[in-house]
């Protein structure tokens, strides 16, 4: 595995050195001191902000929410360097705080195949999740241990491999409990999949369980449940949805553990985190739980406007070539809103 990852990180390096080198040169060139917690960036309020332009949200499509070690001083998260061509190449990066200065965005040394997706990172810091596919293949989800030289060998995660072998699973996320949320296999959901838990009892993880009705939506339409993140203690999830009534193509919602261990109504984050751009996605808490990171796509004009304003050429290409192109960017938000959002009777 060793030489088939470090023959791939170099094709990888080389499409990702080729690929808009003349931004990726422009970016970072005189590129800033970064220090500080979060990359040293200003804490947003209830409004979300884009997180770390021109340095984590760029002209290229970012493909995760910002994922940081439980110490802050590890992040990680994914990024597509050619979307919308064949192969499509989505890498994880990664970036470290040393002597309390960031370095710059680098290849996880852990990228397998050509789609690499960041999921998260165990709240005791010892384990790295994500998930990978290549070509048509299906996804398979994938751990990282931590060692005292840094991350090791992807190894495939039990989960999807013995104790339920044939099964795919991804977007995992690990409890403090050693309970295991994630998007897996869900007979009552389209296409078979929704949000599920996977109890860790005695060194094996159980069945999957349903989060139950309020959170998989029961609906014939093409609407999904995905990307779970969930709080340490497990006291709420927030997720992806495509259910009727949200402010976008797909919206940010969560719902809070009951006492009898179901889970609440779902309850949209709001518009003023899930009208930010034409869909939300790929949750992620901060490790102090103060901030919440996702992805957001926002058009930088619409359907009527080439039209209707009249661009020039060199107005499209400016456009095109500015982080706010349209593709995917990484924004956060103060967490304020759960205990906002928190119905009365679960306070």
């Amino acid at each position: 595995m060793k030489t088939q990852s470090t023959l791939l990180l170099i094709i990888i390096m080389a499409i990702f050195c080729s690929c808009r080198a003349s931004n990726t040169e422009e970016q970072t060139s005189g590129a800033p001191v970064l220090e500080g917690p979060y990359l040293g960036m200003k804490p947003p309020g209830d409004v979300p902000e884009l997180f770390a332009p021109g340095i984590v949200s760029s002209v290229f499509w970012e493909h995760s929410g910002a994922v940081f070690t439980p110490d802050g001083k590890e992040l990680f998260w994914s990024r597509a360097i050619n979307e919308g061509r064949t192969p499509r190449i989505i890498v994880v990066l990664h970036m470290k705080q040393e002597n309390g200065v960031w370095s710059q965005p680098e290849l996880a040394p852990f990228n397998l195949a050509t789609y690499n997706h960041i999921n998260s990172i165990s709240p005791d810091g010892t384990r790295l999740y994500f998930f990978s596919a290549q070509g048509e293949q299906p996804s398979k989800a994938w751990v990282v241990d931590k060692t005292e030289k840094g991350w090791g060998e992807p190894r495939l995660l039990r989960l999807n491999t013995i104790d339920n072998p044939g099964s795919v699973v991804n977007e995992v996320h690990e409890a403090r409990s050693g309970n295991l949320y994630l998007s897996g296999p869900l007979d009552t959901m389209p296409g078979g999949r929704g949000i599920v838990r996977s109890r860790f009892v005695d060194g094996k993880y159980q069945e999957y369980e349903s989060l139950g009705p309020n959170v998989n939506f029961p609906h014939k339409g093409p609407y999904t449940n995905h990307s779970p993140t969930v709080d340490p203690d497990e006291r709420f999830v927030i997720f992806v949805s495509r259910r009727p009534g949200g402010f976008g193509t797909q919206d940010l919602y969560v719902s809070y553990r009951q006492p009898d261990d179901t889970w609440g109504p779902a309850i949209n984050l709001g518009p003023k985190i899930n009208t930010i751009g034409a869909g939300n996605s790929w949750p992620q808490l901060s490790p102090d739980g103060r901030f919440l990171f996702f992805t957001s796509t926002i058009k930088p004009y619409s359907d009527n406007d080439i039209y209707e304003k009249k661009y020039t050429y060199a107005e499209l290409i400016k456009i095109q070539e500015s982080i706010m192109n349209g593709w995917g960017n990484i924004y956060w938000v103060d967490t304020s809103f759960i205990e906002r959002l928190r119905p009365m009777d679960n306070k």
